[in-house]
């Protein structure tokens, strides 16, 4: 079975137990799709929903951009020692 509205669906492990219970263990199979996810986006009507949406991974773009560099200059520290942080300006 697919359940063709995922937002109306509630996980209910009930059902699992009373497949156990009628000596059918593994009859009902629950998981839920590793590459995806179910969120909503609701607006006063300032701004679209999906201009919000448009938005909001621009900013998370931006974000992971700033961990990414983080890291590269951790990553150049860890390589270059002092003179990393003396190319960044950080002075020896």
């Amino acid at each position: 079975m697919v359940v063709v509205d995922p937002e109306a669906y509630t996980y209910d492990e009930e059902v699992i137990k009373k497949a156990e219970a009628m000596g059918k263990t593994g009859l009902v199979e629950i998981y839920s799709k590793e590459d995806s996810f179910i969120f909503t986006v609701e607006s006063t009507g300032a701004i679209k929903a999906s201009q919000m949406f448009i938005n909001a991974i621009e900013i998370l773009k931006s974000k992971l951009d700033a961990v990414r560099l983080a890291f590269d200059t951790e990553e150049a520290d860890d390589q270059f020692g002092e003179l990393g942080a003396h190319m960044r300006g950080g002075g020896m």
